[in-house]
């Protein structure tokens, strides 16, 4: 029977190579990046196509651990390997072998020293929300599907409370000492279709499930269910219970990591 050689398939390995992939992804049917036995996984699908082209076993690091549902356009994840496969060939054959779901942007081959998290200066997400009576089918998986009217005035004066070196514990979804963060930007987006909406939040660190509670703080100044003038009090407070709920996972779009 004849067989195929794997890409990286050389009698005579080269040195440890440092390899960042960009990768975009629909999350909807994975559960999150994480490999977990409850179900499929970004990390699993593309170490399986990996260790089809490369012939060995590699392990990937990921610059954020997105939560099951979770969409990306621009995921920064890292693997070394003994292949001398081209980073162009190796972007062809992921392509090829990866579910329809997950696409790799981008294959660069990086110093040792890289990696994807410490490195990383800041990310951007962005989040997606429809304030119509009935959303499209096809946005059914990407956006918030919100029916009462949003506020976008006092939406928009809330992101001025969130803005900066604060302390963000109250909206972590899980208990820390230190929840300091910077957030650089926060805007309410209008989307060219009417009723359409995108928040874009970049910050240089984000705490667990921080992104999706910003989204959902937002959202409940718009809809009058908080004042924009009650966030300072509870980011004071530190206490998850005061603070407004954690927006669905399929708004939500890692949309960049950030590098120097």
């Amino acid at each position: 029977m004849c067989r195929t050689k794997p890409l990286g398939y050389n009698s005579l390995r080269m040195q440890t190579r440092n390899i960042r992939l960009i990768l975009s992804y629909d999350g909807s049917r994975f559960f999150g990046w994480q490999k977990t036995s409850t179900g499929p996984s970004i990390q699993e699908e593309v170490e399986k196509a990996l260790k089809t082209l490369l012939g060995e076993t590699v392990s990937l690091e990921a610059a954020s651990r997105t939560d099951r549902g979770v969409h990306a356009e621009g995921q920064s994840a890292q693997f070394f390997t003994q292949s001398p496969v081209p980073p162009a060939r190796l972007k062809r054959g992921l392509n090829a072998l990866l579910p329809s779901e997950i696409s790799i942007r981008a294959v660069d081959e990086m110093s040792a020293s890289f990696h994807p998290t410490l490195d990383a200066k800041g990310k951007e997400y962005r989040y997606f929300v429809c304030n119509k009576p009935v959303q499209s089918p096809m946005q059914r998986l990407y956006s918030w599907h919100l029916h009462l009217p949003l506020d976008v005035e006092e939406m928009e004066k809330a992101t001025g409370y969130l803005l900066g070196s604060q302390d963000f514990s109250a909206l972590s979804n899980e208990r820390i000492d230190e929840g300091t963060r910077f957030l650089s930007k926060l805007a309410v987006v209008p989307l060219e279709e009417p009723g359409r909406y995108r928040f874009d939040i970049c910050g240089n660190n984000f705490l667990y499930k921080m992104a999706r509670n910003i989204a959902g703080t937002l959202v409940y100044a718009g809809l009058k269910k908080i004042k924009a003038d009650e966030l300072p009090g509870i980011l004071s407070s530190r206490d998850r219970r005061l603070a407004p709920v954690t927006a669905p996972a399929h708004g939500l779009f890692l949309w960049e990591v950030l590098y120097s």
